[in-house]
């Protein structure tokens, strides 16, 4: 007789539908209603088709309808609505009471974490489904419908959902406290270019030329950021059509992609590992609590220390560049009030100061020697100028000034204003000191055949007393203003730029009056006036950018704004802008404007006397 009973193997679950629909029921407010909002925009089009016919929409338009969503409104759109799904399906974790419940139930946290994630992620896209499917249902009405597009569409839409739900779990694992979450969750997406531009303002108050201005290096670490910069739209001309629009970016989108799919499995391995009685701290690991002091310190000296100092050490500096060791003081005062701000929230009390004096000393020790770090240069940031054969071109940009020079085509300019760069470099003290002015605002932005940039600004006044020495940046500074070359190279439009506009303007009244505005009627004009404007700088009658206060020819208070664009080599347009201004030298530009009957010779001759009550009888040369 056999007496063996045949038993069911346990079978493991990693979902649980139970839980899955329960999410999605008590959260329904959330994403019924960003549905109910999303659902205005199909609702509108409607109406718009409604009252002014189908006929005249075409299905490149619902193209680029679809992808100028994708590419401007579902980035920002998903960034925010991520942290709000997270907060609710993670919701138990920061609770006590509910998260001993969770744990209890016969689910494993397996289970219990892919549930949740699926429920999040379907939250995010229910309204996205919703909306694109009313879009799409109308364009299929009315005829306009782009499958391919829609498809498109809709792989941006899942590949960014996974993208920043995936930031936002990993984000959840972390902390304990609700609140601190959406901060936690702000505070990654935007840390990496945040420091940066901490860093870069602070060096910046302390390195001679460093612009202050971010250059973006660790943009890429911040997602919403990344996607911005390379996700876009491209026309592209087509046989038998006018243009086609394409959606490009999705290499970046894939990699982000795979980004968010890493975060999930890390936030998975923290959440096998997360002791439930973290429920209401700051920190979910003991382990985050140096970091997060550290860091909290790090944010506070970098941001009120430089408040502070330009609250009240402001009259102490040297010049227009701080004074490192008061910078110093101040960043290891805020420094300390952020560490002990974030003992405070780690330890839920106030009382947090007795026994902390080593910390406290090795914080502001910490602080103050990273301040005098940056101060000091170490990494050679001043000195740095470009080797001239690394170099595909260099801008310049003073007053009115903006020139550009590329090495292929205008090598000895290039190596003029290299020469000029080292020269100023060589007279760092003097420049840093406040007896120089700020006369001229020197920006020289070079352009690398690396593909990266970078920029220096220089503030000073030339010494005229140093104009007889060829080797002295003043008499450097004055022979490449004065040099013809630069009002040509200015008002010169690139081979691969066309004239968009001419903008004239008399400021002589008081107000501007504006002598002509280019448009589509008067675009003759315009290129009539550019033409007089490049003749008179090719033959020397536009003098350059006076080198001192008093130097060179005087102006009429009468200005050109020239307008123009250049095709980019992965498609559309950039625009760019120049302004010059109307000197009595300038025969052939004051001569079209008579012809062009934009101004009479009562008018100049008004402007002739405005100068020489001015400046007297030398003013018309």
């Amino acid at each position: 007789m056999n007496w063996e009973v045949s038993t069911m193997q346990s079978k493991r679950s990693f979902f649980n539908r139970t839980l899955f629909r329960k999410n999605l029921t008590r959260f329904w407010p959330l994403w019924g209603i960003v549905s109910a909002v999303g659902s205005l925009m199909p609702l509108y089009v409607l109406l718009e088709l409604l009252n002014g016919g189908g006929a005249r929409v075409t299905s490149l338009e619902f193209t680029q309808l679809l992808y100028t969503v994708a590419a401007m409104a579902v980035p920002a759109v998903s960034c925010a609505y991520a942290i709000l799904c997270a907060m609710l399906v993670w919701s138990y974790l920061y609770s006590p009471r509910s998260v001993e419940l969770m744990h209890t139930l016969p689910v494993d946290r397996t289970c219990l974490f892919v549930t949740s994630v699926l429920s999040g992620l379907a939250m995010m896209l229910i309204p996205y489904a919703v909306v694109g499917a009313l879009t799409c249902l109308i364009a299929l009405v009315f005829g306009f419908f782009d499958f391919t597009a829609a498809c498109f569409t809709v792989l941006a839409v899942v590949l960014m959902t996974v993208t920043f739900f995936g930031l936002a779990t990993f984000c959840a694992m972390l902390t304990g406290n609700v609140f601190a979450l959406p901060v936690l969750y702000l505070l990654v997406n935007f840390l990496a270019p945040l420091l940066e531009a901490l860093v870069v303002t602070l060096s910046s108050q302390f390195l001679l030329g460093f612009s202050g201005s971010s250059q973006g290096i660790f943009d890429f670490l911040a997602p919403i950021f990344g996607i911005y910069e390379n996700i876009s739209l491209e026309y592209v001309p087509t046989r038998g059509a006018a243009e086609a629009c394409y959606l490009v970016g999705f290499g970046t989108l894939f990699l982000y992609f795979l980004a968010g799919l890493a975060l999930l499995g890390l936030g998975y391995l923290l959440y096998r590992r997360r002791p439930s009685e973290s429920a209401g701290d700051v920190a979910a690991f003991r382990g985050l609590r140096p970091v997060f002091r550290w860091g909290l310190a790090l944010l506070s000296a970098l941001t009120l220390g430089y408040l502070l100092y330009e609250l009240f050490c402001t009259p102490f500096q040297w010049g227009c560049y701080a004074n490192p060791a008061f910078m110093a003081v101040c960043m290891a005062i805020t420094g300390l009030l952020g560490w002990y701000a974030a003992s405070m929230f780690l330890e839920k009390s106030l009382r947090v100061f007795k026994g902390s004096l080593k910390s406290a000393v090795v914080v502001c020790a910490v602080m103050a020697a990273l301040c005098f770090a940056i101060s000091a240069d170490l990494f050679g940031i001043e000195d740095r100028v470009p080797a001239l054969e690394d170099i595909h071109a260099v801008s310049i940009a003073d007053m009115d000034l903006r020139a550009t020079y590329f090495t292929e085509d205008d090598r000895e300019m290039v190596e003029r204003i290299v020469r000029l760069h080292r020269a100023l470099l060589s007279d760092k003290e003097g420049l840093r000191r406040e007896a120089y002015g700020d006369y001229h605002c020197l920006l020289l932005t070079y352009t690398l055949k690396n593909g990266t940039a970078l920029s220096r600004v220089y503030r000073f006044s030339v010494q005229e007393d140093r104009l007889d020495d060829p080797a002295s940046w003043s008499a450097q500074v004055a022979a490449l203003y004065r040099d013809p070359a630069l009002v040509v190279s200015q008002v010169t439009i690139p081979d691969n730029g066309t004239l968009t506009s001419i903008f004239a303007y008399d400021f002589a009244n008081g107000y501007g009056e504006e002598l002509l505005e280019s448009s589509e009627a008067q675009s003759s004009s315009a290129k009539v006036l550019y033409d007089a404007i490049l003749q008179d700088a090719r033959e020397g009658n536009i003098p350059g950018p006076p080198v001192f206060p008093g130097d060179g020819e005087y102006p009429y208070d009468v200005r050109f704004e020239i307008e123009y664009r250049t095709v980019e080599e992965r498609g559309g347009y950039q625009h760019h802008y120049d302004a010059i201004q109307l000197y009595p030298s300038m025969e052939h530009t004051i001569g079209t404007l008579l012809d062009l009957e934009l101004v009479t010779e009562a008018r100049v001759e008004l402007w002739n006397q405005a100068l020489v009550e001015q400046y007297g009888e030398d003013a018309l040369g």
